[in-house]
């Protein structure tokens, strides 16, 4: 009788199973860092960052995606945090044993983006950013990404790649795609606990912005908003254009000088 009732709910569990596994096939894939699956979740790839649709490099990415991903299955790892603030689960993704985020990565097609507490795979990341930025691997070679923090990585470069001539905040519009030294005073400054916005002008939607993400705050001083704010400086990088105006991230505080 036990041996009966064993059986039975063995082919039960059998029966059942299948229907309640969570499938983790990619339908489709959005951009260079977030994908669909057939079981109706958007995942987004964590610790990297591609391009926003319509930017240099973003169709490159969503191909790299494409052929990594597109109508296998996936597995997903989790860090801490679940969700994203749009509803996007947020997880490390291999296929098979190839992990995912890293080759993207390898490539050059992403570059390495983190956001406390979700850094396991910081370290990892980061050493294979620095690898595919040295031999300007994929997007490294056409300026889409700001290099990282030069005060971590050795850097050859021509004087021809790397301009030294000082140009006000004003005409940063003008050098999209080209690396400057952007000069002028930080009149509003905010810092939202993931991102900290330095403002050349009191319309910060419409002029030049520097930016410090949240993973390497720890690269600058306490406070930032505050440290920087109504001072007179320079800031080096590669002039991006995000939402219509142009804006340097900074990676490392070597990448900006207080002039008075």
């Amino acid at each position: 009788m036990v041996k009966y009732k064993i059986h039975f709910l063995l082919l039960a569990f059998l029966y059942i199973f299948p229907t309640c596994v969570k499938t983790n096939r990619v339908i489709e894939v959005i951009d260079g860092d977030t994908f669909k699956t057939a079981g109706g979740e958007t995942v987004r790839l964590l610790g990297i960052n591609a391009s926003e649709i319509n930017e240099p490099g973003a169709d490159i990415a969503k191909d790299a995606l494409i052929l990594l991903t597109f109508n296998k299955d996936v597995y997903l790892k989790r860090d801490v945090s679940d969700k994203d603030d749009y509803g996007r689960i947020l997880r490390y993704v291999y296929v098979d044993d190839k992990f995912i985020n890293a080759e993207l990565v390898i490539m050059g097609y992403v570059e390495t983006r983190f956001y406390p507490p979700d850094t396991l795979c910081r370290k990892e990341l980061e050493e294979l950013e620095q690898i595919a930025c040295r031999n300007r691997r994929g997007l490294w070679s056409f300026a889409v990404f700001q290099p990282p923090d030069t005060s971590t990585i050795a850097r050859t470069v021509s004087h021809e790649e790397v301009p030294r001539d000082v140009i006000s905040w004003r005409d940063a519009a003008q050098y999209y795609g080209q690396e400057k030294i952007v000069e002028g005073k930080i009149v509003v400054s905010n810092n939202t606990g993931r991102v900290c916005f330095l403002n050349f002008h009191k319309n910060w939607k419409k002029y030049f912005t520097a930016v410090i993400f949240s993973s390497d705050f720890s690269k600058f001083p306490a406070r930032p908003e505050d440290h920087y704010l109504n001072r007179k400086v320079r800031v080096r990088g590669l002039i991006k254009e995000y939402k219509g105006k142009p804006e340097i991230i900074l990676k490392g505080s070597a990448q900006i000088e207080i002039i008075e």
